[in-house]
């Protein structure tokens, strides 16, 4: 059950961060303008922890919005080639979990027909 969840979160992992970076936009926007301000928001978190925002809503506050830019296509076949390989794991892993059960019961099984004399 363990290598079940430890393979489910990486799997939320690694689908996550191929999901695409945020894009920064603002009605006005300069990408030295922007450079600046994530680096104020950068600093702020780092000068005072205790009531710093995260760079996200610090962005927010100065008139940003995000949006997901869609994956390239490298990411995407990389995604493709993650689920495939994630599959075929948890096929791997769902047949020795079959297998296990199985082997399981067909010894209770026997030990019980021993012991029963049957």
């Amino acid at each position: 059950m363990k290598r079940f969840l430890i393979l489910f979160i990486l799997t939320v992992f690694v689908t996550v961060s191929c999901a695409g970076q945020k894009k920064w936009t603002k009605p006005d926007f300069d990408q030295n303008k922007f450079k600046r301000d994530r680096e104020e928001c950068l600093q702020a978190a780092k000068n005072d922890p205790q009531a710093a925002l995260t760079l996200e809503e610090c962005l927010v506050k100065k008139g940003y919005e995000s949006e997901r830019e869609p994956p390239s296509d490298k990411e995407k076949s990389k995604t493709a080639k993650t689920a495939k390989t994630v599959g075929k794991v948890l096929r791997v892993t769902a047949l020795v979990a079959i297998g296990v059960t199985a082997a399981a019961a067909l010894l209770a099984l026997f030990t019980l027909e021993a012991l029963t004399g049957a």
